[in-house]
């Protein structure tokens, strides 16, 4: 056994260091992760930011024609292609719809409808 001033200026042992290490890589890693996901997610609504943006204006846009010269249709808006049913007298129902591709390969619609009245 070893003198009691010994035992009290014993350090840290390599293996409790190499644990520290160990717990301290798979945090970074966690963290890392964390990232790389959070990224993702800022650009996937980034871009579905753009084309509800898109959608937005061409619906305007149909607004802006007037109750009597909105017409069913097809445009590409920013690089999205979309088509719009007008159906009914009073109001008109406006459907525009975009389809595209999900982040998963999927086809997938984005769709809005609105109604306009005759101001008449």
């Amino acid at each position: 056994m070893k003198p009691a001033r010994l035992r009290d200026r014993e350090g840290v042992t390599l293996v409790e260091i190499l644990i520290g290490v160990i717990i301290l890589s798979v945090a970074l890693l966690g963290l890392a992760a964390a990232g790389g996901v959070a990224a993702r997610q800022v650009y996937m609504g980034r871009v579905d930011m753009g084309r509800w943006a898109a959608l937005q204006q061409q619906l305007e846009s149909l607004v802006a024609q007037g109750y009597d010269n909105v017409t069913a249709g097809s445009d590409t808006v920013q690089s999205y292609p979309m088509k719009w049913t007008v159906a009914g007298t009073d109001p008109k129902q406006i459907t525009l719809v975009m389809e595209r591709e999900n982040f998963r390969g999927e086809t997938v619609q984005d769709t809005l409808v609105t109604y306009m009245a005759d101001p008449n």
